[in-house]
């Protein structure tokens, strides 16, 4: 079997600005194909307040309130197209409106919702048809699934956006160069109640039912991308929460704890696939292995995130005669 060049990423919620580097780093990254291991979407959506009158900063000039999870700041109009950028390369949907449309819609929990995801699958439009417009001159495949963190609204888009380009893996497997990738976007549950989360138990049984779907004398080609991380390995190590949702600091250290699934690990162990692809744990970026219950040690990688400060992290993967010869961690 040849060599095959793979391009993981994985959690860019929205991040304009590391979608765009995700559409040109096939100029310098030679890939075969790239897959993106969930959670395309950002997390939050920005007000921005247009005031008039009495409030002008000048004869003729609006002036805009931007709030940020409570932090307040007056822009002008010359500043406001700078603003909406930061904004979206950082990850976040702002909603230029005025006060008698905030009001509106901070009063209605549902028409926050619909208008969430509207400017998300407007985003979504933008920042992945440039993606794929530059993999199809670049005749690169991406193998793409929502996460946990993304509505069932941006599932349904990403599979009916299907094309030459666009291969939708969540819940499928799909074979690329004698390969066989297998994805499962949603996660177990966390402390954010997030729109795609399963109990261990389902988890398992879900994706279970998947390599089932597989040639079993076949496992040995066969890639899981699971956005969900194995349980105790270097890449679910998370960031230790207290009650409030703060770091805990001792010794100037912030503590972590292991948090990935226990499921993926007894699946990894269970049926030996050639590598496991995951993401989920932003500040976990590594590789590790799982030994399995046949004695096969199994490569393990999370290419990490730093999507709000439009850092791109990647892990480039090189598989020959199936195994993991060689990877990369990079960032950008």
């Amino acid at each position: 079997m040849g060599r095959l060049r793979i391009l993981l990423v994985s959690d860019l919620h929205g991040s304009s600005a590391a979608y765009g580097k995700l559409s040109n780093a096939i100029k310098f990254y030679r890939a075969d194909v790239v897959v993106f291991a969930g959670d395309l979407t950002g997390k939050a959506l920005v007000p921005i307040v247009r005031d008039d009158g009495s409030f002008s900063l000048g004869s003729g000039v609006s002036k805009y309130l931007v709030n940020v999870f409570g932090d307040v700041k007056a822009v002008g109009d010359k500043d406001l197209d700078k603003v909406i950028k930061d904004l979206r390369g950082r990850g976040y949907y702002p909603l230029v409106t005025d006060k008698a449309g905030y009001e509106e819609l901070a009063g209605n929990r549902d028409r926050v919702r619909e208008t969430f995801v509207k400017l998300m699958i407007n985003a979504l439009e933008e920042d992945l048809g440039k993606v794929v417009t530059r993999y199809r001159e670049a005749g690169v495949k991406l193998l793409v699934m929502p996460g946990n963190d993304d509505y069932p609204e941006i599932a349904d888009y990403v599979k009916k956006n299907a094309s030459d380009v666009l291969v939708p893996i969540d819940e499928d497997v799909v074979e690329f160069n004698g390969y066989y990738f297998l994805g499962f976007g949603y996660s177990t549950p966390t402390p954010w109640n997030t729109p795609r989360e399963v109990s261990e138990e389902e988890l398992r049984a879900r994706v279970e039912k998947l390599i089932m779907d597989v040639d079993q004398s076949r496992l040995g080609k066969l890639i899981m991308v699971l956005h969900d991380p194995p349980y105790n390995t270097l890449i679910d190590q998370a960031y230790q929460l207290s009650k409030d949702f703060k770091p805990v600091v001792r010794g100037g250290e912030v503590l972590r704890n292991h948090v990935g699934s226990k499921s993926v690990r007894a699946l990894i162990e269970g049926y030996s696939p050639l590598m496991g692809m995951h993401g989920h744990i932003h500040e976990a970026p590594g590789i590790d292995y799982v030994r399995s219950n046949a004695g096969v040690k199994v490569p393990v990688i999370n290419a990490g995130s730093e999507y709000s400060e439009g850092v791109l992290r990647m892990a480039y993967l090189i598989i020959e005669d199936n195994k993991l010869k060689n990877y990369f961690l990079l960032r950008g």
